[in-house]
């Protein structure tokens, strides 16, 4: 097997396919590793929300970044099928930010009266358009560009497109230790031998913080475990996702529906609890009730990886202008997923970025605080 490329990444989910998809797009010999399979980590339990709205409501560099990677997904969908024949299942049916009480009515009220892209409609609207949410609501949100996507499918599309666009691929492959031979020369030390690569980048969410302290920074990533789960019928509909008190109930099209999800910080157990999967049911309860006629199908638990301001690290290593970190996206790594392989495309390809987002992501701003 070949040993020596342009590009290393370290970690096979949502955030590494998507780097390795736009580095192959441009011709750069790159490699993926993954220790076990391909969106086999937090990327296999995430609902799949394209929530820049809904999760992020301050105007700033973080939520301009998520916006503008949420309209990557208009022609990514296309591009994505175009190579690789997988469809990412993108739905665009918008989200109801649902108030339950006259506090909630009146700053999501606000938030429409600021914004262009969002209306505030009234109960009767919304139990016209959704008739299976609760009709005792004070009104909701629409954000008809808050859709959803497949997580597991779409990171096959990025991973699957990069393949077939050069890059390679190894599943079931642990890295051991990045080591720097020079500025432009490093030694990749995996269970299947070493390999060696003029750029590295880290995108192996919560394990992460292994190698940011193994390669000099004292960086924190924590684990925040989050349970799911899904249910069926024939008799309820939904077509919007509803969200409410950082819970969601997102319908897939098919039947299904699914519920998320708890918010758990430094466990690292990937299995749900009963008191979890009771917390999600008793949360979303009052805003969609007919989830008590649903039939169970399944639940599931991740871990994301968070960082201490709750932003990710995107950027070059402080001192190693070729080492890189794309992490810590915590509940938002499908929704960051477009522009974080294209703004880490942009840095090894030495491409003009805009300046805010270098300075929103970069790794070492925490340092700066903790010390």
């Amino acid at each position: 097997m070949k040993r020596h490329f342009d590009v290393a990444i370290v970690g096979g989910g949502i955030i590494g396919s998507s780097i390795a998809y736009y580095l192959a797009k441009e011709g750069i010999s790159v490699l993926m590793l993954e220790r076990d399979k391909v969106a086999s980590g937090a990327t296999s339990a995430a609902a799949g929300m394209l929530g820049a709205q809904a999760e992020l409501e301050e105007n700033d560099a973080f939520f301009r970044f998520a916006k503008e990677s949420q309209t990557q997904y208009v022609s990514l969908n296309e591009e994505l099928r175009k190579h690789s024949g997988v469809d990412i299942q993108l739905v665009n049916n918008g989200m109801y930010k649902v108030a339950l009480t006259d506090n909630e009515a009146v700053s999501l009220k606000q938030m429409a009266a600021a914004s262009i892209e969002m209306d505030w409609h009234s109960r009767d609207e919304v139990n016209f358009l959704e008739p299976h949410i609760a009709n005792n609501i004070k009104g909701g949100l629409h954000i008809p560009s808050d859709g959803h996507v497949s997580p597991i499918h779409l990171c096959t599309a990025f991973s699957k497109s990069a393949s077939l666009l050069g890059a390679s691929l190894l599943e079931h492959t642990s890295v051991h230790a990045v080591e720097r031979n020079s500025p432009s020369d490093y030694t990749v030390k995996t269970s299947a031998g070493d390999f060696h690569c003029q750029s590295v980048v880290i995108t192996n969410g919560t394990w992460s913080g292994y190698f940011l302290n193994q390669l000099g920074l004292d960086n924190d990533i924590v684990p925040v475990k989050g349970e799911c789960l899904s249910v069926t019928s024939r008799e309820v509909y939904l077509s919007s996702t509803i969200f409410h008190n950082h819970c969601y109930v997102v319908p897939k099209g098919d039947g299904r529906f699914v519920v998320g999800a708890t918010m758990v910080p430094d466990d690292w157990s990937m299995q749900p609890t009963v008191g979890g999967i009771h917390s999600l049911i008793e949360k979303i309860r009052p805003v969609f009730p007919k989830i008590d006629s649903c039939n169970f199908q399944e639940s599931w638990a991740g871990l994301r990886p968070q960082t201490r301001d709750g932003r990710p690290y995107i950027g070059r290593h402080p001192s190693d202008e070729n080492l890189y970190f794309a992490t810590g996206h915590y509940r938002n790594g499908i929704l960051l997923a477009p522009q974080t392989g294209i703004l880490i495309r942009d840095l090894i390809m030495k491409k003009r970025i805009k300046s805010e987002y270098i300075e929103a992501f970069r790794v070492d701003r925490l340092l700066e605080v903790k010390a």
